[in-house]
């Protein structure tokens, strides 16, 4: 079975690891706090330490598994210009015999005020101006002027990721969630377990350089959402702010109205999470599971 290698394993990586684990595959799992890392390393799977500020570190994690797939799921680093570790971590894994190389890019990238009309797919132009997000377009553009033509590329451009202990309702319960603009401007998510499924899709099915953006088939507005969530948890509605209130710093919103037509036809994937109303219901049934 192919190995699999990922590169920050976070939220999202911890999930596709036991996802791969379970399925018999080798995995190595790498990220800069190693200990909490530790259950999966009893569930068998390798642990190693990788700073993305120091690219001599990618050498290190990635040798010793030819034909691996690899996950690089590594927030940008102030540390180093724009694209350098991406830049090392595409020639680590050519070096080291990678098969296939997939980058978790961000859905955001789009521009910081609302546009709750427009849907955007992967021919969307790119809002190259708005500077929180130059890193993650510098790590792109690394990726598809890349020429290591034997190591397949793919970019997934995630939707915010919901899931059991993080998301909205995380959020509503340690009160920190707030609704913008009452509520009116559109969002969209992916559950984390898709967010699995799309990733074995795409290393089975993805062509060379492919790019997808990826959530689930129901945008809604902020309201929407956060009106069933609260009325679903017997909470109160959060407080309301305006995304620009006087004296205070403007709120972004990057969330779009997303298209995901290309992921489902090239990838062949259906979600087991349509919408927020599954998702959230599998986080219910799993957290009762577990209590």
């Amino acid at each position: 079975m192919t190995p699999l290698v990922i590169l920050g394993c976070g939220y999202v990586g911890s999930r596709i690891a036991r996802a791969a684990l379970a399925a018999g595959r080798t995995v190595r799992v790498c990220a800069r706090s190693t200990p909490r890392l530790t259950p999966l390393g009893e569930l068998g799977a390798e642990v190693k330490y990788v700073d993305a500020g120091v690219p001599k570190h990618f050498v290190t994690v990635l040798s010793g598994l030819a034909g691996a797939t690899v996950i690089y799921s590594i927030p940008p680093t102030s540390a180093l210009p724009p694209g350098q570790a991406m830049r090392s971590a595409l020639q680590a894994a050519y070096g080291a015999g990678a098969a296939c190389f997939i980058y978790f890019s961000s859905s955001g990238l789009y521009g910081p005020d609302p546009d709750d009309e427009i849907w955007v797919d992967e021919d969307t132009p790119l809002a190259h101006q708005d500077a929180a997000m130059k890193n993650v377009i510098a790590d792109e553009e690394m990726i598809t002027g890349s020429q290591f033509a034997r190591l397949r590329t793919v970019i997934l451009r995630l939707a915010p990721v919901y899931g059991p202990g993080r998301g909205v309702r995380e959020r509503l319960r340690k009160e920190t969630y707030r609704i913008l603009d009452d509520g009116q401007h559109t969002i969209s998510r992916i559950h984390v377990d898709d967010v699995v499924r799309v990733v074995f899709a795409a290393e089975e099915r993805a062509p060379a350089k492919s790019i997808y953006l990826v959530a689930d088939d129901e945008p809604t507005t902020q309201g929407e959402y956060a009106k069933w969530l609260t009325d679903r948890m017997s909470i109160p509605l959060p407080p309301s702010r305006l995304i620009h209130e006087p004296g205070a710093q403007k709120v972004a919103h990057r969330n779009r109205r997303i298209r995901n037509a290309k992921l489902k036809r090239e990838l062949e994937v259906e979600l087991r999470y349509p919408s927020f109303r599954e998702g959230e219901a599998a986080i219910e049934a799993e957290e009762t599971a577990t209590t």
